[in-house]
C-alpha cells in the first residue's frame, strides 16, 4: 500500500493532484489509523501510470542525469516509431502498386449513365 507521498512519487506527480484523485472519487483509498491515506499500487496506476525506473536512474540521480535518461529513452522511441512509419510506407506502396495492376487488368466501367438509373421514379 502506498502513502500519499508515496503514490506520488511512484507516478511522478505531486501529492495534492493524488488527494484531488481520491477526493473527485478517480482513486479509491482508505485512511489508516493515523488517519493516513492508504493507496492501493493497483488502483493508483490504473489512473496514473508509473514512471520508469531504470538501473541507469537511481534514486539520487540529478536533474540532468534523469533528463539525459528520458531524451535517450525518447530517441529510441522516435527511432522505433520511425522504424515502423517506413514499415507501413513500404506495405502502402505495394498495395497501392497491387490495386493498380488490378486496376489494369479489368476492364473500364461503362461510363453512359443508364436511364434505369432511379427505376422508381416516373417518367414525365
Amino acid at each position: 500500500m502506498h502513502s500519499l507521498a508515496t503514490a506520488a512519487a511512484a507516478c511522478g506527480v505531486n501529492k495534492s493532484t493524488v488527494l484531488r484523485a481520491i477526493k473527485s472519487g478517480k482513486i479509491s483509498a482508505t485512511r489508516n489509523e493515523h488517519s493516513e491515506w492508504q493507496i492501493d499500487p493497483a488502483e493508483l496506476h490504473r489512473v496514473y501510470p508509473p514512471i520508469a525506473r531504470t538501473a541507469a536512474a537511481p534514486q539520487n540521480a540529478s536533474v540532468d542525469d534523469v533528463l539525459a535518461i528520458k531524451v535517450a529513452m525518447a530517441e529510441d522511441r522516435l527511432a522505433e516509431l520511425k522504424g515502423a512509419l517506413e514499415d507501413m510506407r513500404g506495405q502502402r506502396d505495394s498495395w497501392q502498386k497491387m490495386a493498380e495492376s488490378v486496376k489494369l487488368l479489368l476492364p473500364a466501367p461503362d461510363q453512359t449513365p443508364s436511364s434505369s438509373w432511379w427505376p422508381w421514379r416516373r417518367a414525365g
